[in-house]
């Protein structure tokens, strides 16, 4: 399998109306790519991707990759309730700019494996982007199988697999199937298995938590290929921490709008950017925002600056 280090599903600054704030955005990304993140993935679950218009998709991914300028790849999701949306998002999104596609089973409609499959080839041969395919069962209320996963692997189009699936026994499976396949990414997206899962040998990890301390999952990462288990044993015990604490928020509190309250309390506290918030998503109760300090305060490893 081919490295590619941490990618940070960013998220999407706005107002509470719903407008993209761009400067916003922008600022995001640079304390991500200063952090030495190893790539941006604009759209996604953390982005509120099936939330905004493509046009705003559009927008974001093009003010990513300018910001970017070619340092890192810049993934784009590609989330949508049937192919036709699937492909018309691929085709903009690698008009503005993007480097690979990101695709979810389509929203909606019940499926099997192997409806599932069809879906996707059908995606990888027309998609102008290669693509990577991305397990979130939790949003998508079914998981993809293993044998599926690695016979999909061979396809000239498909280039990696994110596991949000919270399953570590498949994924180590996972990880023992593709090791022939030079070329592909397969990617850790739960916070709790990062150590271990970069120790099996995958080639990184898409996770939402990294907006709580951006250098200190790139300094996990590192420790982790460098060998130097007590460093990394020590900053995923943070992740872990500051994963369970959010865990035990999302579960008293299941509405999606948790994790975006968590998230915007770390940005707005290190002033990176104002708001990601929409007008129904409310105000945090007292008892959230004292989570999300705490969340915040798990990371208390000091990281000396090592830029990306």
């Amino acid at each position: 399998m081919k490295d590619i280090g941490p990618i940070v599903p960013i998220v999407s600054p706005c107002h509470r109306n719903g407008e993209i704030d761009l400067a916003g955005f922008r600022a995001v990304c640079n304390e991500m790519l200063q952090a030495g993140l190893g790539g941006i993935f604009v759209s996604g679950s953390t982005g509120r991707g099936p939330w905004f218009g493509l046009s705003e998709r559009a927008s974001l991914c093009q003010d990513a990759a300018e910001t970017i300028a070619g340092r890192v790849p810049l993934l784009a999701g590609c989330i949508a309730s049937g192919l036709p949306g699937m492909l018309e998002s691929a085709r903009v999104m690698a008009e503005t700019g993007a480097q690979i596609a990101v695709a979810t089973a389509p929203g909606y409609f019940h499926y099997n494996q192997h409806e599932l499959e069809t879906i996707f080839l059908k995606f990888a041969d027309a998609s102008p982007l290669p693509v990577i395919l991305y397990d979130i069962p939790e949003f998508t209320n079914l998981k993809l199988a293993t044998e599926m996963v690695t016979r999909m692997a061979r396809h000239g189009n498909i280039l990696g697999f994110k596991d949000s699936s919270a399953d570590f026994e498949r994924f180590g499976q996972l990880v023992d199937a593709l090791k022939e396949y030079p070329d592909f990414y397969l990617l850790q997206g739960k916070e709790q298995y990062l150590a271990d899962s970069l120790r099996l040998g995958c080639s990184g990890f898409v996770v939402s938590l990294i907006h709580l301390a951006p250098a200190s999952f790139v300094a996990l990462y590192r420790a982790v290929r460098a060998g130097e288990t007590v460093l990394a044993d020590s900053l995923q015990a943070e992740v872990t921490q500051a994963f369970g604490l959010v865990r035990d928020a999302i579960e008293r509190r299941p509405e999606s709008s948790t994790l975006f309250h968590l998230l915007n309390y770390a940005l707005h506290a290190r002033g990176v950017c104002n708001n990601i918030l929409l007008s129904q998503d409310g105000k945090p109760p007292a008892w959230l925002s004292e989570t999300s300090r705490q969340a915040v305060e798990a990371f208390q490893t000091k990281i000396p600056f090592q830029p990306g």
